[in-house]
């Protein structure tokens, strides 16, 4: 009688152990690729996100700067006459910059509003921080906006142009035609890790 071969075929264990390295280098290949994807993904949404906030941030000091009305404001020593534009390089809590901003748009009517605005800014902690009161004469009980506009900021270096003639600071004289406003603001942001993001902006609606 002849005997018959077996039809049940099988892996040896070699065979299954070499099937289980290769399983597992494709397993590890896989995850990496799914971190790193997940990594990239991260960053750039960070980046974006950056991005954006540096875009609303510059808006909003070249509309601020663009808007810079005549009108005065005492100085924050008491001493002195009002300014209608106080200016100075510095990296301490007093105000780098202090006006009045004219200029709002009413959303609703499509329309320049009188309504006059006192705006400040100024580093604390390593943020440039705007804020802003409801009127310019702000008292105790005002109501302030405050708005961090960047952070890890070392240090902000201001620059105000009037005939081609820079100047570091400024104290306007108010009451005064626009013409006594500088024709030009520029600040250098100076971050920690020594990056510079310059903004500069006409004011008084300079075109």
């Amino acid at each position: 009688m002849i005997p018959t071969r077996s039809t049940e075929n099988g892996f040896t264990l070699a065979e299954t152990l070499v099937a289980l390295l290769i399983l597992a280098m494709l397993s590890a290949a896989g995850t990496s690729l799914l971190l790193g994807a997940t990594s990239s993904s991260k960053q750039l949404n960070a980046q974006e996100a950056e991005a954006r906030q540096t875009d609303i941030a510059q808006a909003l000091i070249r509309n601020d700067i663009a808007a810079l009305s005549v009108r005065g404001v005492l100085p924050d020593s008491g001493l002195g006459g009002p300014g209608n534009l106080f200016g100075q390089s510095d990296d301490l809590r007093d105000p780098i910059l202090r006006f009045v901003r004219s200029g709002w748009i009413d959303a609703s009517l499509g329309a320049q509003r009188s309504t006059l605005q006192y705006v400040e800014y100024w580093l604390e902690d390593g943020a440039l921080v705007r804020a802003v009161t409801v009127r310019p004469d702000a008292s105790t009980g005002t109501p302030v906006a405050e708005r961090v506009l960047f952070e890890n900021v070392d240090r902000i270096e201001l620059q105000f142009f009037r005939d081609s003639v820079m100047s570091r600071d400024w104290i306007g004289d108010a009451g005064q035609p626009l013409d006594v406003l500088p024709d030009l603001i520029e600040l250098d942001i100076v971050f920690e890790d020594e990056r510079v993001l310059t903004i500069a902006a006409l004011t008084g609606g300079r075109t």
